[in-house]
């Protein structure tokens, strides 16, 4: 009986200690978790990329608008004082936040139901910041003329994407 005594106030003592000795080592703590959800960011077109009007001839150029709104030619295109404007877009979203521009490949403006095209390459900033939630994204681009460049009146659409960064 002695024996069985012993191992049982043993066994008491290895319980009492290891239950001890897990709780003097261990602690635990609350933490929180918390998510912020951007407004979805739109892009809306506003003014056109007009290039204004222009003469082609035997050896064609190109005509370019910067974003800022500054036209010139190279080659031997000739344009006239005829109205020509940058393009604008309006980006809108959670306001300070950061985005990117993802402009279009080369796409061509065409004339005379399509039998007619000249090529254009969109540009302007790569990046931007909504001030307040919503900001004008102007862009400018380049327009190749083609030699002996056929008469008409040239239309295209683009399609512009931005992201949140």
């Amino acid at each position: 009986m002695k024996n069985f005594t012993r191992f049982s106030l043993l066994a008491a003592v290895i319980a009492t200690a290891s239950t001890l000795s897990v709780s003097a080592l261990a602690a635990t703590a609350t933490g929180t978790a918390s998510a912020t959800v951007l407004a979805p960011i739109a892009i809306a077109a506003g003014t056109a990329l007009n290039f204004g009007t222009l003469a082609g001839n035997a050896s064609g150029g190109t005509v370019v608008v910067t974003a800022a709104g500054a036209r010139s030619t190279t080659g031997t295109v000739v344009v006239t004082g005829a109205a020509f404007s940058a393009g604008a877009f309006t980006v809108t979203g959670t306001g300070a936040s950061t985005f990117a521009v993802t402009y279009p490949g080369s796409f061509n403006v065409s004339a005379n139901a399509g039998a007619n095209t000249m090529a254009v390459v969109v540009n302007g900033a790569a990046t931007g910041t909504l001030v307040g939630g919503t900001v004008s994204l102007p862009v400018g681009g380049t327009l190749t003329v083609g030699a002996n460049q056929v008469a008409g009146s040239y239309t295209g659409t683009y399609t512009m994407t931005v992201e949140y960064n």
